[in-house]
Protein backbone atom coordinates (compact mmCIF):
# COMPACT_ATOMS: atom_id res chain seq x y z
CA UNK A 1 0.00 0.00 0.00
CA UNK A 2 1.23 3.22 -1.13
CA UNK A 3 0.47 6.72 -0.37
CA UNK A 4 -3.64 6.06 0.79
CA UNK A 5 -5.38 8.85 1.42
CA UNK A 6 -9.17 8.61 2.35
CA UNK A 7 -11.50 11.27 2.80
CA UNK A 8 -15.16 12.43 3.13
CA UNK A 9 -17.31 12.88 0.05
CA UNK A 10 -17.56 16.66 -0.78
CA UNK A 11 -15.56 17.58 2.33
CA UNK A 12 -11.26 18.46 1.68
CA UNK A 13 -10.08 17.15 5.28
CA UNK A 14 -8.39 13.63 4.88
CA UNK A 15 -9.43 10.84 7.20
CA UNK A 16 -6.10 8.69 6.21
CA UNK A 17 -3.31 10.63 5.03
CA UNK A 18 -0.30 9.04 3.09
CA UNK A 19 -0.93 5.89 4.47
CA UNK A 20 2.09 3.50 3.63
CA UNK A 21 2.58 -0.19 4.50
CA UNK A 22 4.46 -3.55 2.98
CA UNK A 23 3.55 -6.61 4.00
CA UNK A 24 6.24 -9.54 3.42
CA UNK A 25 5.04 -13.39 2.75
CA UNK A 26 4.33 -15.18 6.21
CA UNK A 27 5.15 -11.69 8.05
CA UNK A 28 2.47 -10.62 10.74
CA UNK A 29 2.56 -6.37 10.96
CA UNK A 30 0.99 -4.89 13.40
CA UNK A 31 -1.26 -1.50 12.76
CA UNK A 32 -1.63 0.25 15.94
CA UNK A 33 -3.07 3.31 17.25
CA UNK A 34 -6.28 4.93 18.92
CA UNK A 35 -9.96 4.04 18.26
CA UNK A 36 -10.38 6.42 15.26
CA UNK A 37 -7.10 6.77 14.12
CA UNK A 38 -7.85 5.08 10.54
CA UNK A 39 -6.85 1.51 11.37
CA UNK A 40 -9.92 -0.33 10.04
CA UNK A 41 -10.91 2.51 7.38
CA UNK A 42 -7.58 1.67 5.61
CA UNK A 43 -8.03 -2.16 5.37
CA UNK A 44 -11.34 -1.39 4.21
CA UNK A 45 -9.70 0.25 1.43
CA UNK A 46 -8.30 -2.59 0.14
CA UNK A 47 -11.38 -4.69 0.18
CA UNK A 48 -13.17 -2.37 -1.67
CA UNK A 49 -16.27 -1.71 1.53
CA UNK A 50 -15.51 1.96 2.03
CA UNK A 51 -18.95 3.45 3.66
CA UNK A 52 -20.44 5.69 1.13
CA UNK A 53 -19.40 8.60 2.33
CA UNK A 54 -16.07 7.83 2.47
CA UNK A 55 -13.74 8.26 -0.87
CA UNK A 56 -10.06 7.04 -1.84
CA UNK A 57 -8.33 10.35 -2.64
CA UNK A 58 -5.10 9.06 -3.84
CA UNK A 59 -3.00 5.85 -3.90
CA UNK A 60 -2.39 2.56 -4.74
CA UNK A 61 -1.86 -1.22 -3.27
CA UNK A 62 -0.26 -3.89 -5.10
CA UNK A 63 0.04 -7.52 -4.52
CA UNK A 64 2.54 -10.11 -6.04
CA UNK A 65 3.20 -7.04 -8.43
CA UNK A 66 -0.71 -7.17 -9.57
CA UNK A 67 -2.79 -4.14 -8.76
CA UNK A 68 -5.44 -4.34 -5.70
CA UNK A 69 -6.53 -0.23 -5.55
CA UNK A 70 -6.27 2.22 -7.60
CA UNK A 71 -6.90 5.82 -6.86
CA UNK A 72 -7.94 8.15 -6.65
CA UNK A 73 -11.62 6.14 -6.92
CA UNK A 74 -10.32 3.43 -5.37
CA UNK A 75 -11.12 0.76 -8.31
CA UNK A 76 -10.37 -2.36 -6.79
CA UNK A 77 -9.32 -5.33 -8.98
CA UNK A 78 -8.90 -8.13 -5.89
CA UNK A 79 -9.23 -11.70 -6.67
CA UNK A 80 -10.42 -15.02 -5.41
CA UNK A 81 -7.83 -16.05 -2.78
CA UNK A 82 -5.60 -12.51 -2.85
CA UNK A 83 -7.19 -10.90 0.62
CA UNK A 84 -9.79 -11.31 3.44
CA UNK A 85 -10.93 -10.06 6.55
CA UNK A 86 -11.42 -11.43 10.05
CA UNK A 87 -13.73 -8.73 11.48
CA UNK A 88 -14.03 -6.88 15.22
CA UNK A 89 -17.23 -8.37 15.71
CA UNK A 90 -17.20 -11.69 14.79
CA UNK A 91 -20.71 -12.70 15.91
CA UNK A 92 -22.24 -9.95 14.01
CA UNK A 93 -19.89 -11.01 10.97
CA UNK A 94 -21.94 -14.46 10.71
CA UNK A 95 -25.60 -14.50 9.09
CA UNK A 96 -27.48 -15.12 12.45
CA UNK A 97 -30.54 -17.11 9.92
CA UNK A 98 -27.67 -19.75 8.61
CA UNK A 99 -25.85 -22.49 10.54
CA UNK A 100 -22.39 -22.20 10.90
CA UNK A 101 -21.81 -25.20 8.58
CA UNK A 102 -23.83 -23.82 5.54
CA UNK A 103 -22.03 -20.58 5.62
CA UNK A 104 -18.50 -22.13 4.97
CA UNK A 105 -19.61 -24.21 2.48
CA UNK A 106 -21.30 -21.90 0.83
CA UNK A 107 -17.77 -20.23 0.53
CA UNK A 108 -15.85 -23.43 -0.25
CA UNK A 109 -19.03 -23.72 -3.14
CA UNK A 110 -18.93 -20.48 -4.40
CA UNK A 111 -15.71 -19.04 -4.42
CA UNK A 112 -13.58 -22.35 -5.09
CA UNK A 113 -16.43 -23.80 -6.97
CA UNK A 114 -15.84 -27.10 -4.83
CA UNK A 115 -19.03 -29.89 -5.18
CA UNK A 116 -21.25 -30.10 -2.52
CA UNK A 117 -20.15 -32.91 -0.28
CA UNK A 118 -16.47 -32.06 -0.67
CA UNK A 119 -17.21 -28.87 0.44
CA UNK A 120 -19.23 -29.89 3.36
CA UNK A 121 -16.34 -32.08 4.45
CA UNK A 122 -13.75 -29.47 4.00
CA UNK A 123 -16.12 -27.18 5.96
CA UNK A 124 -15.71 -29.62 8.68
CA UNK A 125 -12.00 -30.33 8.28
CA UNK A 126 -11.39 -26.55 8.60
CA UNK A 127 -13.57 -25.94 12.03
CA UNK A 128 -11.47 -28.71 13.87
CA UNK A 129 -8.46 -26.97 12.21
CA UNK A 130 -9.33 -23.77 14.04
CA UNK A 131 -9.49 -25.89 17.57
CA UNK A 132 -13.19 -26.35 17.55
CA UNK A 133 -14.49 -29.59 19.54
CA UNK A 134 -16.98 -31.03 17.92
CA UNK A 135 -17.15 -29.90 14.58
CA UNK A 136 -20.43 -31.61 13.40
CA UNK A 137 -21.89 -30.39 16.28
CA UNK A 138 -20.87 -26.69 15.74
CA UNK A 139 -21.65 -26.88 12.03
CA UNK A 140 -25.18 -27.44 12.34
CA UNK A 141 -25.13 -24.64 15.18
CA UNK A 142 -26.50 -20.66 14.36
CA UNK A 143 -24.29 -18.33 15.60
CA UNK A 144 -26.45 -17.28 18.98
CA UNK A 145 -25.74 -20.72 19.93
CA UNK A 146 -21.62 -20.36 19.86
CA UNK A 147 -19.74 -18.52 22.59
CA UNK A 148 -17.76 -15.83 21.09
CA UNK A 149 -14.57 -17.39 20.74
CA UNK A 150 -16.22 -20.44 19.31
CA UNK A 151 -17.71 -17.48 16.65
CA UNK A 152 -14.30 -15.80 16.57
CA UNK A 153 -12.88 -19.54 15.06
CA UNK A 154 -15.57 -19.64 12.78
CA UNK A 155 -14.63 -16.41 11.41
CA UNK A 156 -11.55 -17.78 10.94
CA UNK A 157 -12.41 -20.93 9.55
CA UNK A 158 -14.35 -19.07 6.46
CA UNK A 159 -11.54 -16.79 6.15
CA UNK A 160 -9.05 -19.85 5.62
CA UNK A 161 -11.95 -21.03 3.46
CA UNK A 162 -10.79 -18.27 0.83
CA UNK A 163 -7.38 -19.59 1.19
CA UNK A 164 -6.07 -16.21 1.20
CA UNK A 165 -2.82 -14.61 0.83
CA UNK A 166 -2.98 -11.34 3.21
CA UNK A 167 -5.25 -12.26 6.10
CA UNK A 168 -6.75 -8.63 8.12
CA UNK A 169 -7.36 -9.13 11.67
CA UNK A 170 -9.27 -6.59 12.99
CA UNK A 171 -9.15 -6.31 16.65
CA UNK A 172 -9.49 -10.25 16.54
CA UNK A 173 -10.03 -10.87 20.32
CA UNK A 174 -12.52 -8.07 21.36
CA UNK A 175 -14.40 -9.14 24.34
CA UNK A 176 -12.79 -12.38 24.75
CA UNK A 177 -11.32 -13.49 27.81
CA UNK A 178 -7.64 -13.58 28.38
CA UNK A 179 -7.28 -17.59 27.95
CA UNK A 180 -9.41 -17.38 24.42
CA UNK A 181 -7.25 -14.41 23.07
CA UNK A 182 -4.22 -16.53 23.99
CA UNK A 183 -5.80 -19.31 21.90
CA UNK A 184 -6.90 -17.04 18.58
CA UNK A 185 -3.31 -15.98 18.71
CA UNK A 186 -1.51 -19.35 18.93
CA UNK A 187 -4.02 -20.38 16.00
CA UNK A 188 -3.05 -16.96 14.08
CA UNK A 189 0.54 -17.92 14.21
CA UNK A 190 0.20 -21.33 13.58
CA UNK A 191 -1.98 -20.54 10.35
CA UNK A 192 0.89 -17.95 8.94
CA UNK A 193 3.50 -20.73 9.34
CA UNK A 194 1.47 -23.45 7.51
CA UNK A 195 -0.08 -21.36 4.89
CA UNK A 196 2.73 -18.28 4.13
CA UNK A 197 0.08 -16.27 4.35
CA UNK A 198 0.63 -12.51 5.68
CA UNK A 199 -1.20 -11.19 8.48
CA UNK A 200 -2.03 -7.26 9.35
CA UNK A 201 -2.55 -7.26 12.63
CA UNK A 202 -4.83 -4.01 13.60
CA UNK A 203 -5.36 -3.38 17.10
CA UNK A 204 -4.83 -0.98 20.17
CA UNK A 205 -3.28 -3.57 22.39
CA UNK A 206 0.77 -2.73 22.77
CA UNK A 207 1.03 -6.16 24.74
CA UNK A 208 -0.70 -8.23 21.38
CA UNK A 209 1.71 -6.15 19.01
CA UNK A 210 4.31 -7.58 20.98
CA UNK A 211 3.64 -10.87 21.25
CA UNK A 212 2.13 -11.64 17.67
CA UNK A 213 3.93 -9.06 15.60
CA UNK A 214 7.29 -8.51 13.84
CA UNK A 215 7.25 -4.96 12.71
CA UNK A 216 4.40 -2.61 13.47
CA UNK A 217 3.43 0.91 12.20
CA UNK A 218 2.19 3.23 14.56
CA UNK A 219 -1.16 5.31 13.56
CA UNK A 220 -2.88 8.43 15.09
CA UNK A 221 -5.51 10.69 13.74
CA UNK A 222 -5.09 8.59 9.88
CA UNK A 223 -0.83 9.48 9.74
CA UNK A 224 1.74 7.22 9.90
CA UNK A 225 3.91 8.13 13.24
CA UNK A 226 6.06 5.55 12.87
CA UNK A 227 7.14 2.13 11.50
CA UNK A 228 9.63 -0.28 12.43
CA UNK A 229 10.83 -3.67 13.28
CA UNK A 230 8.58 -4.50 16.66
CA UNK A 231 11.54 -4.98 19.11
CA UNK A 232 13.09 -1.93 17.44
CA UNK A 233 10.46 -0.04 18.05
CA UNK A 234 9.74 -1.09 21.81
CA UNK A 235 13.12 -0.52 22.35
CA UNK A 236 14.03 3.01 20.32
CA UNK A 237 11.29 4.57 20.01
CA UNK A 238 11.43 7.84 17.82
CA UNK A 239 8.04 10.00 17.65
CA UNK A 240 6.76 11.32 20.63
CA UNK A 241 3.88 9.90 20.22
CA UNK A 242 5.67 6.06 19.96
CA UNK A 243 6.29 7.20 23.62
CA UNK A 244 3.53 7.61 25.06
CA UNK A 245 1.63 4.87 23.83
CA UNK A 246 4.82 2.90 24.98
CA UNK A 247 4.70 4.70 28.64
CA UNK A 248 1.07 3.79 28.54
CA UNK A 249 2.33 0.63 29.79
CA UNK A 250 4.15 1.17 32.57
CA UNK A 251 2.48 1.08 36.31
CA UNK A 252 2.58 4.51 36.45
CA UNK A 253 3.12 6.82 33.40
CA UNK A 254 5.41 9.88 33.36
CA UNK A 255 4.88 13.20 34.09
CA UNK A 256 3.66 14.98 30.80
CA UNK A 257 1.29 11.85 30.31
CA UNK A 258 -0.16 11.79 34.24
CA UNK A 259 -0.76 15.72 34.34
CA UNK A 260 -1.84 16.55 30.72
CA UNK A 261 0.79 18.14 29.88
CA UNK A 262 0.81 17.67 26.68
CA UNK A 263 -2.33 20.13 25.97
CA UNK A 264 -0.29 22.46 26.89
CA UNK A 265 1.46 22.36 23.26
CA UNK A 266 -1.53 23.51 21.54
CA UNK A 267 -2.54 26.09 24.27
CA UNK A 268 1.14 28.03 23.88
CA UNK A 269 1.21 27.40 19.76
CA UNK A 270 -2.29 29.51 19.75
CA UNK A 271 -0.54 32.35 22.39
CA UNK A 272 2.58 32.69 19.92
CA UNK A 273 -0.12 32.93 17.06
CA UNK A 274 0.58 29.48 15.14
CA UNK A 275 -1.54 27.48 13.57
CA UNK A 276 -0.80 23.42 14.18
CA UNK A 277 -3.79 22.46 12.04
CA UNK A 278 -4.08 21.02 8.97
CA UNK A 279 -1.75 20.34 6.67
CA UNK A 280 0.49 19.91 9.59
CA UNK A 281 1.82 16.98 11.59
CA UNK A 282 -1.57 16.18 13.33
CA UNK A 283 0.13 14.94 16.84
CA UNK A 284 1.63 18.66 17.27
CA UNK A 285 -1.45 19.92 18.82
CA UNK A 286 -0.23 17.35 22.00
CA UNK A 287 3.24 17.24 21.46
CA UNK A 288 5.46 18.51 24.48
CA UNK A 289 8.25 19.16 21.69
CA UNK A 290 6.30 20.91 18.96
CA UNK A 291 7.82 23.78 17.17
CA UNK A 292 7.31 26.42 14.04
CA UNK A 293 8.00 23.44 11.39
CA UNK A 294 5.52 21.14 12.87
CA UNK A 295 3.39 22.85 10.84
CA UNK A 296 4.36 21.72 7.10
CA UNK A 297 3.36 17.75 7.01
CA UNK A 298 6.15 15.52 8.16
CA UNK A 299 7.96 13.00 5.59
CA UNK A 300 9.29 9.79 6.63
CA UNK A 301 12.73 9.91 8.27
CA UNK A 302 15.34 6.75 8.39
CA UNK A 303 16.13 5.96 11.99
CA UNK A 304 17.55 2.26 10.65
CA UNK A 305 17.38 -0.16 7.60
CA UNK A 306 13.88 -0.57 8.61
CA UNK A 307 12.69 2.25 11.26
CA UNK A 308 11.03 5.11 9.91
CA UNK A 309 9.56 8.17 11.48
CA UNK A 310 7.51 11.10 10.53
CA UNK A 311 8.73 13.86 12.67
CA UNK A 312 10.96 16.44 12.29
CA UNK A 313 12.14 16.91 16.00
CA UNK A 314 16.04 15.96 15.57
CA UNK A 315 16.15 16.97 11.66
CA UNK A 316 16.81 20.64 12.57
CA UNK A 317 18.03 22.99 15.00
CA UNK A 318 14.19 23.54 16.90
CA UNK A 319 13.02 26.48 18.19
CA UNK A 320 11.19 25.14 20.80
CA UNK A 321 7.40 26.71 21.11
CA UNK A 322 6.56 23.86 24.73
CA UNK A 323 9.37 21.53 26.22
CA UNK A 324 8.61 18.48 28.40
CA UNK A 325 9.72 19.60 31.94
Amino acid sequence: MSGLSLGLKHHDELLVRDLNLTLERGEIVGLVGESGSGKTMGSLALLGLLPPAVEVRAGEATLDGAPLLAGPGGAVHRRTGDITMIFQNARAALNPTLRIGFQIRRVLTAVRGMPRREAEAEALRLLGRVGIPGAARVAQAYPHQLSGGMCQRAVIAMALAFQPRVLIADEPTTGLDVTVQAQIFDLLRDLVAETGSSVLFITHDLAAVAEMCDRVSVLFAGQVMETAETVELFERPRHPYSEFLLASLAPEAPAPVEQGQTADAGVVAEEKGVDFSLPGCRFAHRCPHVFDACKEFPPMFPAGERHHYSCFLGREIPVVIAARS
